[in-house]
């Protein structure tokens, strides 16, 4: 018996497996395939030859390579998966193409950090899904290197064109602007976009956003603006939404934070 949960991370198919034994057919997809194994080990057949993946392993199958196997009968499994196409994935990390060369890394650490973004995926929180993507696409370059891949260097962005994506970002608090909106306007991958920003800000460009986000929103508050209409006017689901993030930055909720501060 099997427990399978399916979601979409931005362009990214991923799916999360507990089960105990099971065993796939010799098979082949369509889409690059990158999977990270938590718990039990796995025999994988692939391309003609055998080798097995346990926890800590991240294994990488190329689009139209055949492969097959699964973890030996009652023996508990868990791994989560993800699936995107070649051009998509080479898209996000400013390659011309893409094509595995290692079909297994062993990097544990890694693999728990990627299995905890995956995963994010099925927040019910729209603003954190949206910032486990972030996370998911610079820890696709770390496994696209693992895997001998070389990522390109890229441009220096300097403080005029992240002060420009800030300008962007504030702009459209009420609606999150995707990283495919920011890197076009910039020029650069979502990657390469993702490492300028974090390394000019501290910040990813969604992290920069909500910090932004919930300062306004403490501003609206001092001015005697509701919860829940500061809520609505900088993109927040509801209240209840904002109250979680306004918490996690300030320690207190919008609620009490107005009260504290009536004169």
């Amino acid at each position: 018996m099997s427990a399978v949960q399916n979601a979409w991370l931005g362009h990214y198919e991923i799916s999360s497996t507990t089960c105990a034994g099971l065993q796939f057919a010799r098979h082949s997809h369509d889409e690059c395939v990158i999977g990270v194994n938590l718990v039990g080990e796995e025999k994988i057949w692939l391309d003609r030859r055998e080798f097995y993946a346990g926890p800590g392993s991240i294994t990488l199958y190329n689009p139209g390579q055949i492969q097959g196997g699964g973890a030996a009968d009652g023996v508990p499994w868990h791994f989560v998966s993800l699936y995107a196409t070649a051009n998509q994935l080479a898209a996000d990390l400013g390659l011309a193409h893409l094509e595995f060369d290692r079909s297994l890394c062993f990097e544990p650490d890694l693999a728990q950090r990627l299995a905890t973004t995956i995963k994010g995926a099925s927040s019910p929180d729209t603003l954190v899904r949206d910032l486990n993507e972030e996370t998911l696409v610079l820890l696709l370059g770390e496994v696209v290197n693992l895997s001998g891949v070389r990522l390109p260097g890229s441009a220096k962005a300097g403080k005029a064109l992240i002060n420009h994506a800030q300008q962007m970002l504030a702009a459209h608090l009420h609606q999150s602007l995707t990283l495919d909106h920011l890197g076009a306007e910039l020029g650069f991958s979502k990657f390469h976009l993702l490492r300028a920003f974090q390394k000019e800000t501290g910040l990813t460009p969604r992290e920069w956003a909500m910090q932004l986000r919930t300062r306004r929103a403490k501003g609206l508050l001092r001015q005697g603006v509701s919860p829940s209409q500061a809520a609505h006017d900088l993109g927040f689901s509801d209240q209840s939404h904002l109250s979680r993030h306004f918490r996690a930055a300030y320690g207190i909720t919008p609620g009490h934070y107005q009260n504290a501060v009536k004169r």
